[in-house]
């Protein structure tokens, strides 16, 4: 054989093997340039065409998913993508291009998920107020996060793949539907409510949003602004301020309150003290060193840092739904003529200590002066029955009174016994006589009994240390029903538990002009008739249920026995006194007294 011939020999041999080499040689990037494989490697069984695969990459680059290029070509980054995008949908998060990924991304293929469609969709959904205009600012990336928020997504302001996929899907956390002007009813109440305690309206409430509630509204929007929320001050309650309103998550923090400032904030968080009990004053817009003082008892009531000033952990304790009340406020000087809780302290320990039966209203007058005349042996020098100072009031709300009530050496006074017994509602009015006779221990083994204590004949040093103290545990009825002549206004508390009374119904009701309706605790109330006439007045009401001898509960006036005949002025007097005495309802409050309170309740009628 000729070299010539040899050397073409050799040269077919090689190209011969040229397409085996060609495929153990791949590159590394074969993957991602080849269709044929991506279709080979990522499908289940049925190979899916570039087309199915750009289809895709367009679905999870509007999700925001995938970044790169739209090319039909299946690489790691398109792996990755349908990773996530599976991962976030609730899929098994393979990686490949199966029949249930593709269905579900199909129906993103032409869904308009553009920063103005996804505004709109906010704006839909309750988060965002106003107009889409296709600019995702600060107020758009403020509703992102709380809609991420309330979704359960990662909180990023940001509109990632996962927000948008949960921003259009059906199951997506609608915000609840708004409030406006001319609403009535339990809606409103929940609102006004929220807004009293959050200190932009104050009580009474009267489940009407009106003038009012509307400017409470915008008066928290306009806070709502200030920590950057994304509302309109509208005086409507939007679905995001209704949120802001009624959520946990929901933090009113807007900066420290401290020692010496003065502005809106400091009125806020002296009106929340005063409305737990820790701050007896009017809230004002300076806070000073009575503000500081209720607001350290607070923050050692409530558990948090204690250092006089209203931090983030400080402010949502103390707005909190679970914010803990003050067993008594920040104490000060009290006079004769004050009015107020201290005032109410006061009263409250010597009710406790059973030198008076007259039930804490927080008026300091005539009763409570002669009630601190007889404790002036533990009075300060500078005190006086008409004038207390700072550190006694002090030593009273923290039980002066309950330590020292007591002498065992010293001969019991029955009429204090008597006294404490009738504020816990074991012995009638009538009872007080100073003697310890059948109905005082009877009484009294009433009182041992519900306490825990051994049934004694004699008022013995263990039944008094807990008798003249505030743990003792008083007489308990199914319902207590309260009248305050002050606010014109009847409050039914029912038993709950052990010692515990959940307010379940408020009335508006008349009571008697002049003075004239007794005030005091009452044991043996209970329904009377049907409809009552009353002779000397000529006249009848309806539902009447006795307090005491002939001073009743009962409805507004009718001339005859017919509900034609009603007194108009006796319905249009609610709310303001106007009775020889009883206690005037409206029918249906009158009606439910005496359908579902019983024989033998206690009436308390406080001024």
């Amino acid at each position: 054989m000729s070299r010539r011939t040899f050397l073409i020999l050799i040269a077919l041999l090689a190209l011969s093997i040229l397409p085996v080499m060609a495929e153990e040689i791949a590159t590394p990037d074969a993957e991602e340039e080849s269709p044929i494989v991506a279709e080979e490697t990522v499908t289940d069984d049925t190979p899916m065409s570039e087309e199915a695969i750009r289809e895709a990459q367009r679905s999870l680059a509007n999700l925001g998913f995938y970044k790169d290029d739209v090319d039909g070509r299946f690489g790691k980054h398109t792996e990755a993508a349908l990773r996530d995008f599976q991962r976030t949908s609730g899929l098994s998060a393979t990686g490949h291009l199966d029949e249930d990924t593709r269905a579900l991304l199909s129906k993103y293929a032409d869904q308009d998920l553009s920063p103005k469609a996804i505004q709109q969709r906010l704006i839909d959904l309750g988060y965002l107020q106003g107009t889409a205009d296709g600019k995702l600012g600060v107020k758009s990336a403020n509703a992102m996060k709380i809609f991420q928020r309330v979704n359960g997504l990662s909180v990023t302001g940001t509109a990632n793949g996962e927000t948008v996929l949960c921003l259009f899907s059906e199951g997506v956390e609608k915000l609840p539907e708004g409030l406006s002007a001319g609403d009535k009813g339990e809606e409103v109440e929940q609102l006004q409510r929220s807004l009293a305690r959050y200190g932009f309206m104050a009580e009474p409430l009267d489940g009407e949003y009106g003038k009012t509630t509307s400017s409470a509204v915008r008066a928290f929007q306009q806070h709502l602004i200030d920590q950057g929320i994304p509302v309109e001050k509208t005086g409507v309650a939007s679905p995001l301020t209704l949120y802001c309103l009624y959520s946990d998550a929901y933090s009113s923090y807007l900066r420290d309150v401290s020692e010496g400032m003065t502005d809106g904030e400091v009125g806020r968080v002296e009106q929340r003290l005063a409305d737990l009990g820790y701050m007896d004053a009017a809230a004002d817009d300076t806070f000073d060193d009575y503000a500081a003082e209720a607001l350290y008892m607070f923050q050692w009531k409530a558990g948090v840092e204690a250092n006089g000033v209203a931090g983030r952990k400080t402010i949502d304790a103390l707005f909190s739904t679970d914010a803990p009340r003050a067993d008594h406020c920040a104490a000060h000087d009290i006079s004769k003529g004050d009015t107020g809780l201290a005032v109410r302290d006061v009263e409250a320990a010597l009710v406790a200590a059973g030198y008076t039966t007259e039930l804490p209203d927080g008026v300091y007058d005539d009763a409570l002066e002669k009630a601190l005349s007889h404790v002036a042996d533990y009075l300060k020098e500078e005190d006086s029955p008409d004038h207390l100072t700072r550190e006694t009031v002090a030593s009273l709300q923290n039980g002066l009174l309950e330590y020292r009530a007591f002498d065992a050496d010293a001969t019991i006074d029955a009429a204090r016994v008597q006294s404490r017994l009738y504020t816990l509602f074991y012995l009638d009015k009538s009872g007080i006589d100073g003697k310890i006779g059948g109905n005082t221990l009877s009484a009294l083994h009433d009182f041992q009994k519900a306490n825990g204590l051994p049934r004694t004949d004699e008022v013995d040093h263990a039944t008094t240390s807990v008798l003249f103290s505030t743990s003792a545990i008083p007489r308990q009825f199914p319902f207590r029903i309260e009248v305050s002549l002050s606010r014109q206004v009847v409050e039914v508390w029912a038993l709950s538990g052990e010692n515990h009374y959940d307010l379940v119904k408020t009335f508006k009701c008349s009571t008697g002009l002049h003075d004239s309706t007794p005030h005091g605790i009452f044991l043996e109330g209970h329904p009377v008739n049907r409809w009552h006439y009353f002779k000397k007045f000529f006249c009848w009401a309806q539902y009447s249920y006795k307090i005491v001898d002939d001073i009743m509960f009962h409805s507004v006036i009718y001339g005859s026995k017919d509900e034609k005949s009603l007194r108009r002025s006796s319905q249009r007097n609610l709310g303001n006194p106007a009775s020889h005495g009883c206690v005037r309802l409206s029918v249906e409050d009158a009606k439910w007294l005496y359908e579902h309170c019983g024989r033998g309740q206690a009436v308390i009628v406080i001024h």
